[in-house]
C-alpha cells in the first residue's frame, strides 16, 4: 500500500544559481486509467516547492496556477523550480514537472506566511458574519455510508468517499433548480461528498490538497441521459489542462477535525466543444470525523472551514486515449 502523502514526496537532487531540482517517483497507486491523477502530480511539484521554502519566511502555499501540456506516465520525474520574484509578502516561483525530457505540467507558485498577524487589520468573512461562506454539505460524516468509486480509479482501494444524496438530487431533470427562457442565471450540476484516505498511517498535507480538488465527479457524468453531450460518459476519461488552487488556510491539527478525512463540494456550470470542454469548482472543507464515525453535535459547522478551492478546465475523451497514452509512453521509461 503507497500512503498519499509518502508517494507525493520529492527528493532534493541539486542546487544552481538559476534553477533547483528535486526528483520523485509519479506512484503506480495513484493512476486514473493508465496516467496519474492530474491533481496527484501537481501536488508533486508543490511538495518540492514546500521543500524549497523550507528556510525562508515564505514557507506556506498561497496559489498555483498549472498547465497540463502533457500526460505524465507512471515513473520517475524531475521537479525544476525557479525564483521569479521575491517580495516582502510574497515569493512566486516556476516548478515544471519534466519527465523523458519532456515538460508535462507547468505552474506558477505563489508561496507567503498564512499566520495571523496580530499587528494587522483583520480582513476576514468568517462567522458569525451573515456573509461568511459556510460548510455546503448538509450532513454529518457519522451518518455517511461509503459508496463505490468508479473501477478505474487506481487508488479506489486506498480512498473511498460518500457523496450525499441531498446534493445529488438536485441534478435531477425535475428539480426546481433547472432552468427555463424566464430564469436568470442557474443551471449546471453540483456534486458534494465526505472523502477520506483509508491508510491509518496516511494523512492530509498541503501537498495533497490539489488530489483532492481534482477527486470528484465531473459535469458530464452527472448528466441524466437525455441531457449528455456525447453517449459514453462513464467510460470516458476526463483529463485536466488547466488547473488553479487557492490555499485558504493550514490544515488543521485539532482533535476537532479529522486528519484523513475532507468535504468536497463541487459545481459545474459549462459544457461545450472542443472535446467537450467543462469546468469544475470544487471546494476542500475540514471534517469533524471520519466517515461512519463520530456524533453530530449542536454546533458542529462552525467549527469547519475551508481549506483549498480548486477551479479547473477539463475534457471528455474516450478512456482508450488514457491507456494508449498510458502504454505508450510508459514503453519509453
Amino acid at each position: 500500500m503507497s500512503p498519499l502523502s509518502k508517494a507525493l514526496q520529492a527528493e532534493f537532487v541539486l542546487r544552481t544559481d538559476e534553477i533547483t531540482i528535486y526528483r520523485a517517483e509519479l506512484s503506480e497507486t495513484w493512476k486514473i486509467g493508465s496516467i496519474p491523477q492530474g491533481g496527484y502530480a501537481l501536488g508533486v511539484a508543490l511538495d518540492a516547492c514546500i521543500k524549497h521554502q523550507t528556510t525562508t519566511p515564505h514557507k506556506d502555499l498561497i496559489h498555483v496556477t498549472a498547465h497540463f501540456l502533457h500526460a505524465s506516465n507512471v515513473g520517475v520525474v524531475e521537479v525544476h523550480i525557479k525564483t521569479l520574484k521575491l517580495g516582502k509578502g510574497f515569493t512566486n516561483l516556476s516548478a515544471d514537472i519534466i519527465q523523458q525530457g519532456r515538460t508535462k505540467i507547468t505552474a506558477h507558485v505563489i508561496c507567503g506566511d498564512l499566520s495571523p498577524d496580530a499587528q494587522a487589520v483583520h480582513r476576514a468573512l468568517v462567522p458569525p458574519s451573515p456573509y461568511a461562506r459556510r460548510l455546503p454539505l448538509p450532513n454529518h460524516p457519522s451518518l455517511a455510508t461509503p459508496d463505490r468509486i468508479r473501477p478505474v480509479w487506481g487508488f479506489q482501494n486506498y480512498l473511498r468517499w460518500s457523496r450525499d444524496k441531498d446534493i445529488l438530487t438536485r441534478n435531477s431533470p425535475d428539480n426546481a433548480a433547472r432552468t427555463d427562457s424566464n430564469t436568470i442565471g442557474g443551471g449546471g450540476v453540483e456534486w458534494g461528498a465526505w472523502c477520506e484516505l483509508t491508510n491509518e498511517d496516511d494523512k492530509i498535507v498541503t501537498s495533497s490538497l490539489p488530489f483532492f480538488g481534482d477527486t470528484f465527479q465531473n459535469l458530464p457524468f452527472l448528466l441524466p441521459e437525455t441531457e449528455k453531450a456525447s453517449q459514453g460518459a462513464s467510460s470516458s476519461w476526463f483529463p485536466t489542462m488547466t488547473m488553479t488552487v487557492e490555499f485558504k488556510a493550514r490544515i488543521s491539527s485539532s482533535p476537532n477535525h479529522s486528519n484523513r478525512t475532507v468535504g468536497l463540494y463541487c459545481e459545474s456550470h459549462f459544457l461545450g466543444d472542443p472535446q467537450g470542454r467543462h469546468n469544475a469548482r470544487v471546494e476542500v472543507w475540514t471534517a469533524p470525523s471520519g466517515i461512519g464515525q463520530g456524533k453530530a453535535i449542536d454546533g458542529w459547522r462552525d467549527e469547519q472551514y475551508c481549506i483549498a478551492v480548486a477551479d479547473q478546465m477539463a475534457l471528455t475523451i474516450p478512456m482508450d486515449i488514457n491507456r494508449r497514452q498510458g502504454t505508450r509512453d510508459s514503453a519509453k521509461l
